[in-house]
């Protein structure tokens, strides 16, 4: 395997092109925009189930400063168990009940790796959200289910995006291992290369998913852009200098 490894990483890259331009290469493993699409749609399916779960939940242990240590336990049990291993569970007693290899095992895995940064992000920015300003909103009668939803989640916002961000692109980078448990993706060429030791098709899907994960990252990051007003970030930028919280809006993560 380390011959192989060595392989992959010194093959060059004319190969690797003609690799990419000869669909008959890709015979085995199916065409790059059909895997592509299972790729992005397990992905954006993955992130969506994510964020239905993560936002709403710590929107409301931030707000009413509940359940601190539950917070951190969900946290760090989604960072500790490994991705693998959760797909091989869900793989087990999903041919046990007779559902098949996929889409549900893989999807399973991408949530739980996905709800970690989502939800650590959310509960921060909503937690250091200026008590003045809740304040005041619950001064002129504003109810509480209001104020979550339109002063704290607003104001958290750019925070809670960028926690999207940095799980979407984590999502994408580790879908691939769903290909190699009997599923299909970007994976596929991964682990028909590596079976067939053929190192251009193992350098080609390598290539293929970092640019599909720097592509969604761009794409977030633009749509971030676009969802935050210029008043909100204007008041994170504040609040970060501040020292209440700090976020990275200006460069997409892959790009940094």
């Amino acid at each position: 395997m380390s011959g192989l490894t060595w392989s992959v990483l010194a093959a060059e890259p004319t190969n690797v092109i003609e690799w990419l331009q000869d669909s008959t290469q890709r015979a085995g493993s199916g065409a790059i925009p059909e895997q592509l699409w299972i790729t992005l749609w397990h992905s954006v399916a993955a992130t969506l189930f994510a964020i239905a779960i993560a936002v709403p939940l710590a929107l409301v242990l931030a707000h009413y400063r509940k359940a601190e240590l539950l917070s951190a336990w969900i946290v760090n049990i989604g960072r500790v168990i490994p991705t693998v291993t959760i797909i091989g569970v869900v793989v087990l007693v999903s041919l046990r009940n007779g559902y098949g290899f996929e889409p549900w095992p893989i999807l399973i895995a991408l949530v739980a790796m996905a709800l970690p940064p989502i939800f650590a992000n959310t509960y921060t920015a909503v937690r250091v959200v200026d008590e003045n300003v809740v304040g005041a909103a619950r001064a002129i009668g504003t109810t509480e289910a209001s104020i979550m939803g339109r002063v704290e989640l607003p104001l958290a916002l750019p925070v809670i995006l960028t926690g999207v961000r940095v799980a979407a692109v984590q999502v994408v980078a580790t879908e691939v291992i769903g290909a190699f448990f009997g599923g299909e993706g970007l994976g596929a060429y991964i682990r028909q290369g590596l079976g067939n030791q053929d190192i251009y098709e193992v350098q080609a899907g390598a290539l293929i998913i970092t640019g599909a994960a720097m592509t969604l990252d761009l794409v977030l990051w633009l749509l971030s852009k676009a969802l935050v007003p210029t008043g909100v970030r204007t008041v994170v930028r504040h609040s970060s200098k501040s020292g209440q919280t700090t976020t990275d809006d200006d460069v997409p993560d892959a790009l940094a």
